[in-house]
């Protein structure tokens, strides 16, 4: 009978197996060695292709257990059972020839001993002679060594780092203005520049420029920006209004930004008031030209005036920036949308508003109405939050002057509109900004939007402002909002007040610029 020492010989394997693949370090066996007691080696080689076991055995491989040793109903005397005893130690074999990815296989060598221990008193009685045969258990002092090779692979894991989570980009804004302007030298290319420093190391994830310069005849002006540590130069503008007038804009100052994200060219403006170049327009070259890289280093603006006759200064210029330690990779762009050249929607209607300064809060419940639901004016007016940032609540007092800015009474922006119109149960998303293709979209789908422009739909001047929060946001002077119902490849409709009216596309976009295309709309 083979059981006892098969149990003693599965219950050495296990151990050692379970040792091994677990910590398959020397320090991982200390304990068993402490907690056993007794003389053992214990060799496991290695094999990542295969798992053999070899027994090498004598007839020790039959240890007696005590509670299967034959019982009797003679009075129970006390005795001493075998009961076999290990401890562990662990070698390093060296391997012939290792290779970078084998490791050097670890040898384990197992060997039992008995030890004489007494045990608890146990009832036995005189065993029937039996013939002796191979598989008689030996006594003990006849127990030979039992050896135990076994074969265990090794699994090797390339455990990857994991990566840093993305940090969400916030808006920075570093400025450069003068006790003095400093002019612009006429008809010479060289210009004047300017250089902020920035030490912050974070990555750029969108950059804009806010330009301040006063000078006749703009269409005699070149503006570019280099980052000198990436030795990179993006033209912002490059003498506005030609090739259309061979001597470009005659107008006059640039108060504006440039942007990448925003609908028409900086190249083909040309307004009368309140500047030449004065809203938010994509620049002559794209800023994404700068993305990923570090903002850190020195930033150089260049104005030059490349044509006799008219002279100027630059007054300030800001870099205004998304930063991040860990942007997440840009989303690629969508493929313009298949619009029809015209759409106008019927049935938006409204009434004019009912105090100086809660035009937004009209054009939310006129829009609302649309959709279907009825909302008082100033009751929605009433559960509007405020703030001394446009962006989080109205600014202000309803019954102050137009055509202020923040902290000044001024109103509020698309975000907190958004926000109460679907406390009232409906869709309203805020953007900004949000694409002319976007726009059309909405409008060719029968569904109103919900934008800010100035005044009566003509141009304004972007002014960046930081309220008590920190949080730079753009403000402009008679801000105000209309609901658009309409376009043409020329025109555009609008709701303002109880009255449709129209503009020309390029006017519409130039005012919607200044306040960076903001909007409400009834889908994301």
């Amino acid at each position: 009978m083979h059981r006892p020492g098969f149990i003693a010989y599965w219950t050495i394997t296990c151990f050692i197996a379970a040792s091994a693949l677990f910590t398959l370090i020397i320090t991982s066996l200390e304990p068993v060695a402490a907690a056993i007691n007794g003389p053992t080696q214990i060799e496991v080689v290695s094999d990542i292709t295969a798992m053999t076991t070899t027994l090498a055995t004598s007839t020790a491989a039959e240890i007696p257990i005590a509670s299967e040793l034959p019982l009797s109903s003679a009075t129970p005397t006390a005795r001493e059972t075998t009961i076999p005893t290990a401890t562990y130690t662990i070698t390093q074999l060296p391997t012939a020839s290792p290779t970078p990815t084998t490791t050097p296989p670890i040898s384990i060598t197992a060997s039992v001993t008995p030890t004489q221990t007494p045990s608890t008193p146990i009832p036995t009685e005189t065993p029937s002679p039996t013939p002796a045969s191979a598989e008689t258990t030996p006594p003990p002092s006849q127990m030979a060594e039992t050896s135990v090779t076994l074969y265990l692979p090794v699994i090797l894991f390339n455990i990857q780092p994991t990566p840093p989570p993305f940090v969400q980009p916030i808006k920075a804004l570093f400025c450069d203005s003068f006790s003095s302007p400093k002019g612009i030298p006429d008809n010479n290319a060289s210009g004047v520049s300017d250089s902020i420093v920035i030490s912050d190391p974070r990555q750029i994830v969108d950059i804009d420029v806010l330009l301040d310069i006063n000078h006749t005849w703009v269409g005699d002006l070149n503006v570019d920006l280099t980052h000198v540590e990436s030795d990179a130069t993006v033209v912002l503008v490059h003498r506005p209004g030609r090739p259309a007038t061979n001597l470009g804009c005659s107008n006059d100052h640039i108060k504006a930004i440039l942007d990448d994200e925003i609908s028409s060219a900086v190249e083909n403006k040309c307004a009368s008031s309140p500047a030449a170049i004065s809203g938010i327009y994509i620049p002559n070259q794209p800023l994404s030209r700068f993305d990923s890289a570090s903002i850190s280093g020195r930033w150089t603006l260049k104005v030059s005036d490349l044509s006799p006759s008219a002279t100027g200064s630059l007054n300030a210029w800001c870099l205004v920036s998304m930063i991040s330690e860990n942007p997440e990779p840009p989303k690629p762009t969508p493929p313009p949308p298949n619009l029809p050249s015209s759409a106008v929607i019927s049935g938006v209607t409204g009434r004019n508003q009912s105090l100086p300064l809660d035009c937004e809060s009209r054009s939310a419940v006129d829009w609302a109405k649309y959709f279907g639901h009825s909302i008082d004016e100033l009751n929605f007016l009433h559960l509007l939050p405020h703030s001394d940032n446009p962006d989080k609540g109205f600014v202000g007092s309803v019954y102050g002057a137009w055509g202020q800015i923040p902290p000044n009474a001024y109103g509020i922006h698309a975000e907190p509109i958004a926000e109460l119109l679907r406390d009232f149960g409906l869709e309203a998303y805020a953007h900004r900004p949000l694409s002319w293709d976007g726009l059309r979209a909405e409008i060719a789908a029968n569904r109103p939007v919900i934008v800010w422009i100035i005044g009566s739909v003509y141009n304004g001047i972007p002014v960046y402002y930081t309220p008590s929060d920190g949080l730079h946001t753009i403000v402009a002077r008679y801000e105000h909002t209309v609901i658009v119902t309409g376009y043409t490849s020329s025109s555009v409709y609008f709701l303002n007040g109880d009255t449709i009216y129209t503009r020309t596309v390029n006017q519409f976009l130039d005012s919607w610029s200044a306040l960076g295309n903001m909007a409400v709309t009834a889908r994301p």
